[in-house]
């Protein structure tokens, strides 16, 4: 077929890395964002390429978790009461999402789009020479609580099946690889296969100049409405003004449900605000990736400092952030490296979009196959943008996608 001309709604990671697999087609392409490239989420992630996740958030009896989570305001996961009715039906969705039936079928369908993540990464950094932007340390799953070990024991063993490598080390193991961690840590999980980037705004920044140098075109501007019409889509910007697209994709996370409803797709779309601080300085060496499980935040050795970050909190997009809440990781994070300095640093506050069953949406509008969704990655947003584009760029040239596009349709909600 004929080299469509694209226009990409958004400029965070996946608009850019679906950009550079389009370009890489020979498609002409222009990326609207309301602020630029990488404004939102994108640049304040943790920067791990977690292509080693099988298991999504909704899990049997993970709502129960949740609700006693939620009676902490600065634990893992909260609801700030200003938002708790808007976000209740997210949340019945959730529950239904945790059903052994539906998480089954999420497993299979994460696993491979996560499956196909690293192998669509590798050659859009190769394409694009930000190859050297990323590290392959692997990845530390660490724990100071034996019940906690004992019970992700399964996640491990399921990871496994999908044969992911995942080496179980004792607290003295870990210890020797991170040695400044606390005696308290009893054991964990080693993911070799985790990659990590330097820093992802220093990434995204990158593919953008990439992307003007092969001839696209940015613009900053705030697209208020679309609407399908004969061969291809027509879009309204908040001045009054219009313009026809011949293939567009809206790919502006968080601001997609505005969009999508207008086209006929009521997607059940959130935020999950995600905190962090980065410290230039802290005092202490940490080599590798560290999540943990059982404090909802993860440590992140960047370019730019550490980045200590992660839980969730309901929102929504307008009521101002809660900075307590990373005073709160900060606290848990020196039980973990006794001798951290988080005194200096850089806060952040994010907005993830997220959907209930823990998938993405990819995939063509009710309204018109010229128009086409990327967006509620939620934690995976770097992760799979690259995949992502390869699934969208396969669609707008008529092509099978290289991962099932069904699980992550529009109008499975």
């Amino acid at each position: 077929m004929s080299k469509p001309s694209v226009t990409i709604i958004g400029a965070g990671i996946v608009g850019l890395a679906t950009a550079c697999v389009l370009v890489e087609r020979g498609s002409s392409v222009t990326i609207i964002d309301r602020e630029g490239p990488a404004a939102g989420a994108s640049q304040g992630n943790a920067g791990g390429i977690a292509w080693t996740d099988v298991a999504p958030l909704a899990s049997p009896g993970k709502w129960k978790d949740a609700l006693k989570w939620m009676m902490d305001p600065l634990g893992p996961l909260t609801v700030r009461p200003a938002y708790a009715l808007k976000i209740m039906p997210w949340m019945l969705r959730f529950m239904a999402a945790c059903s052994k039936g539906q998480v089954a079928r999420s497993t299979v369908a994460l696993a491979a789009l996560n499956g196909g993540a690293l192998p669509s990464w590798e050659r859009v950094w190769r394409l694009t020479g930000t190859h050297n932007q990323v590290r392959r340390n692997g990845c530390l799953e660490i724990f100071d609580n034996q019940a906690k070990l004992d019970q992700y024991r399964a996640g491990w063993a399921e990871q496994r099946d999908y044969g992911i490598e995942v080496q179980e080390m004792s607290g003295d193991e870990i210890r020797d690889i991170e040695p400044e961690l606390t005696p308290n840590i009893v054991g964990g999980g080693y993911l070799p296969g985790w990659a990590q980037m330097d820093d992802p705004k220093k990434l995204c920044l990158s593919l953008a100049d990439w992307l003007v140098a092969q001839g696209v075109t940015f613009e900053v501007a705030s697209v208020e409405g679309v609407q399908a019409i004969a061969e291809g889509a027509e879009i309204r910007f908040a001045d009054g003004s219009s313009r026809y697209c011949e293939k567009l994709v809206i790919a502006c996370g968080a601001w997609s449900k505005k969009l999508t409803a207008q086209l006929g797709d009521a997607i059940p779309l959130d935020t999950e605000r995600g905190y962090n601080i980065t410290v230039p300085d802290p005092g202490v060496k940490v080599s590798n990736f560290i999540m943990l499980p059982g404090h909802g935040f993860v440590l992140s050795p960047l370019e730019i400092g550490l980045r200590i970050g992660g839980a969730v909190e309901f929102g929504g997009l307008d009521l101002p952030p809660n900075w307590k809440r990373i005073d709160a990781m900060i606290a848990k994070a020196k039980t973990i490296y006794p001798k951290l300095d988080a005194s200096v640093g850089k806060r952040w506050m994010g907005f993830r979009p997220s959907l209930p069953d823990s998938l993405p949406v990819i995939g063509k509008s009710s309204a018109s196959e010229h128009i086409l969704y990327g967006f509620g990655h939620a934690h995976h947003g770097l992760t799979e943008s690259a995949v992502t584009g390869d699934m969208l760029a396969a669609m707008i040239y008529g092509e099978t996608p290289v991962v099932d596009p069904e699980p992550f349709r529009a109008t499975r909600f």
